[in-house]
């Protein structure tokens, strides 16, 4: 079971929709998928067209930190599950303020499923730098930056590269497995500019950038708010061709990290 979350600590950049596609997609290539809503913004679960308690959801009971409150997983379909989420996930930066190991809490929630029972679990993070944040790197094998290519993308990304590196130091497992390009729009000069830095960083940070890029287009947002993944809503659009393309080629780069 290898975790896998999407990070940027800078929002719209298409994070939910991304990380919807790939448990989706890796799901109907009969993958066993986890989905974590770690967003107090819950996006991802409206996303499915799910609600959640506010005061206390299940991404909260998940890091069984508020007792008495049972944890209860939603299963979408056959291969895939997922935690969902509230605003009331929020508290989870004051409570676990004061723990011991409190950045290890949600890696010891995952550690107590079931190895058998997924193949992936997938976490969709808080656009921020928090102990939430924190709690998704160091429960993570791999990390995936989806990134859109402008100039104002670079600072979040500089900042998430360090904290990366400096949790790294603690939990050396964990390892970026590569930047995604979301939202580009290639008829924009600045569009290459910003992939050919981002590339530049994704060098000297001893990844890649997955050459699927992911264009922008409606059916990404308008997928979300029918409650279906853009393979569902828009199975014929070019945007959903994109995904494929980056579902695979992820999948391809986990299938030689096992060999």
């Amino acid at each position: 079971m290898k975790v896998i979350s999407l990070v940027n600590q800078k929002g719209g950049v298409a994070k939910t929709t991304t990380s919807i596609a790939l448990a989706d997609g890796l799901a109907r290539r009969g993958k066993r998928v986890l989905i974590i809503d770690f967003d107090p913004q819950a996006h991802l679960t409206t996303s499915f067209a799910l609600s959640d308690d506010a005061q206390c959801p299940q991404a909260l009971r998940f890091l069984n930190i508020v007792p008495g409150a049972e944890f209860q997983l939603q299963v979408i379909n056959k291969n895939l599950s997922i935690v969902t989420s509230e605003i009331g996930l929020e508290q989870a930066n004051t409570i676990l303020q004061t723990k011991i190991g409190r950045e290890r809490f949600l890696a010891r929630a995952i550690k107590k499923l079931s190895t058998s029972a997924f193949d992936y679990v997938i976490i969709d993070s808080n656009p921020s730098l928090s102990i939430l944040t924190v709690n998704v790197l160091a429960a993570s094998d791999y990390i995936l930056i989806p990134f859109k290519p402008e100039f104002n993308s670079f600072k979040g990304v500089d900042l998430l590269l360090e904290s990366v590196s400096d949790v790294k130091t603690m939990y050396p497992q964990i390892e970026i497995l590569g930047f995604i390009v979301t939202m580009a729009d290639k008829r924009r000069r600045s569009t290459a500019e910003s992939i050919e830095i981002i590339e530049q960083k994704a060098q000297q940070s001893g990844t890649c950038v997955f050459k699927s890029i992911i264009r922008v287009a409606v059916q990404g947002a308008d997928a979300a708010s029918h409650g279906k993944s853009i393979y569902e809503y828009a199975p014929t659009s070019k945007i959903s061709d994109d995904y494929e393309k980056l579902c695979d080629e992820i999948l391809a780069k986990l299938n030689e990290k096992e060999i």
